[in-house]
């Protein structure tokens, strides 16, 4: 395997943790040899194929894995179990932790939180949004049309839910379940 970065020798502590920043070895993607990459705990957190890439100032650590063409860019953290692979994006300021999976094309920015075993697939999360527990994010496609019919499965929801993004739409309670 031809190694794609290396250790730079400066290193940081992150939520207990000896993070280290990396160094380009060799041009990929759009990452050109010399440039200085964001901050990993090992060299299991980040592929050394493909195209991926941690840049910036975020941080990958604990068994996360960053793998295929994916990026995790900015200021955003990627730990625990957690996956990003395909060419997904994690930027910004978002989290994604626990068992987490970001695939396909998803993107997840802002301050987002993508945690426990929630899947993202082909959608953007962004702004304030949380998804977590077992939920699966996976459609580009949102309509802000008023007219859309509301799904069924919102009703089946517990008490005391007050928002849920459900195939990549965002909804919020008032008194009734509508279009956030």
């Amino acid at each position: 395997m031809n190694k794609k970065y290396k250790f730079t020798g400066v290193a940081l502590q992150c939520d207990g943790v000896t993070l280290h920043r990396i160094q380009a070895l060799r041009s990929f993607g759009d990452v050109k040899e010399g440039d200085f990459g964001g901050w990993i705990e090992k060299e299991e957190n980040l592929s050394h194929e493909g195209n991926c890439w941690v840049g910036d100032n975020a941080k990958v650590f604990g068994n996360a894995k960053v793998f295929g063409n994916a990026k995790v860019f900015g200021n955003a953290k990627v730990f625990g179990d957690a996956l990003v692979f395909g060419h997904a994006q994690v930027y910004g300021h978002a989290m994604v932790y626990g068992h987490a999976q970001v695939y396909g094309s998803a993107r997840v920015y802002g301050h987002a939180l993508v945690c426990e075993y929630a899947h993202v697939y082909d959608a953007r999360v962004c702004g304030n949004t949380r998804v977590y527990g077992d939920e699966g994010v996976c459609t580009n496609k949102v309509s802000k049309s008023p007219t859309d019919k509301l799904p069924e499965e919102l009703n089946t929801l517990p008490e005391g839910v007050e928002e849920v993004v459900f195939k990549g739409v965002k909804y919020k309670k008032v008194t009734k379940w509508e279009r956030a």
